[in-house]
């Protein structure tokens, strides 16, 4: 599905973002711009290209290394130095962490229970200061029981020359059919708005002077849009319409399925459950973007046969030469996979 409209306009929001210190193209060396430069044929891009990206696997590597590693020690001191200050979690059973202390707090009271958790990257993607990793988790507790295995995905941003983690979602292979805790989705975690965004660059973007707030926020509204369009063709049971919104190598873990790998078996997965699934409502609690990537976190409800099946899902969205397309969909394991019987008002 194409919006040359509104992609245009985002084009020209870009451009004029650049003037904020959007370089993230020079550094990606797209075709547009080393088709642009006079003489050249785009290998002095090509190379900026494969350096960047080289430098952000490496950090994000070392980032996964020294995580794995303060669980299997129990390192609080090096745990303060891996999440953003802004960072949002959702944990293996279905709960949301919005806060870097927040996050500190709940991984150093797991840390006494945890043998050791180990992460791998299946799936990578860079842009600007961002870098998306979908892999999977093997988490080993001293607790009996208490073992997690499943997939994760991991949004990291740079902080100067160190990479940290921005947002991250597990989905455990054991949800699969169990209801996640009433009490943990409950309260009213803080939405994304305009001037939530502008408050990151800080008092003089409040009042719409900043050009990187006011780019950040644009893209936001964009990518809102390309979102609900996606919910609206899952409403309207138009797969087709669903999966040309996705890029070729997209990660998909839809309620009442595993997750899928590929614009091939994401269609399968969305042919599987659509038509008649149940109306989609989703909103937006934490967004942030750099250069050509951005992502969405916030809480979802289905509603299927009268019945409402809540949780949390984690968009990753990439910006293309002709228009944006879903990079990620997933939506949490525990207690997104199971109706309420028949004759029952609750999810179980």
């Amino acid at each position: 599905m194409r919006r040359p409209t509104v992609w245009s306009l985002l084009v020209l929001v870009l451009a004029g973002g650049c003037a904020g210190g959007n370089t993230g193209d020079l550094r990606e060396g797209t075709s547009g711009l080393s088709g642009a430069i006079p003489g050249g044929d785009g290998r002095a891009l090509a190379a900026y290209k494969a350096e960047f990206r080289a430098n952000a696997l490496a950090g994000m590597d070392s980032l996964m290394l020294r995580t794995d590693e303060v669980w299997q020690r129990d390192d609080r001191d090096v745990l303060a130095t891996l999440y953003s200050p802004r960072a949002t979690l959702v944990t293996p059973d279905g709960q949301l962490l919005v806060g870097g202390a927040a996050v500190r707090d709940y991984v150093s009271g797991q840390l006494p229970q945890m043998s050791s958790v180990s992460t791998w990257r299946d799936e990578f993607t860079a842009s600007g200061e961002m870098t998306f990793i979908y892999g999977r988790y093997d988490a080993d507790s001293s607790v009996p029981g208490r073992d997690s295995r499943g997939v994760h995905v991991t949004i990291a941003m740079r902080d100067h020359f160190n990479w940290q983690i921005r947002a991250k979602m597990y989905v455990g292979f054991e949800g699969a059919g169990v209801a996640t805790d009433p009490s943990l989705l409950s309260g009213e975690p803080p939405h994304v708005s305009p001037d939530s965004i502008r408050a990151r660059f800080g008092r003089r973007a409040l009042n719409g002077q900043d050009e990187r707030a006011e780019w950040a926020v644009s893209s936001y509204f964009y990518l809102n849009s390309y979102l609900s369009e996606w919910r609206q063709a899952w409403n309207n049971d138009d797969s087709q319409a669903a999966i040309q919104m996705m890029g070729d190598g997209v990660v998909i873990r839809l309620p009442f399925d595993v997750p899928a790998l590929g614009k091939t078996n994401a269609a399968y997965s969305l042919e599987r459950l659509l038509p008649a699934v149940g109306d989609l409502s989703l909103s937006i609690l934490d967004f942030d973007i750099s250069e050509r990537l951005g992502f969405c976190l916030g809480a979802y409800t289905l509603n299927a046969g009268g019945q409402e099946l809540k949780g949390y899902y984690m968009s990753v969205m990439q910006m293309q030469d002709d228009g944006p397309r879903l990079r990620a969909l997933i939506f949490s394991g525990s207690g997104a996979n199971q109706l309420a019987a028949p004759g029952s008002a609750t999810v179980r």
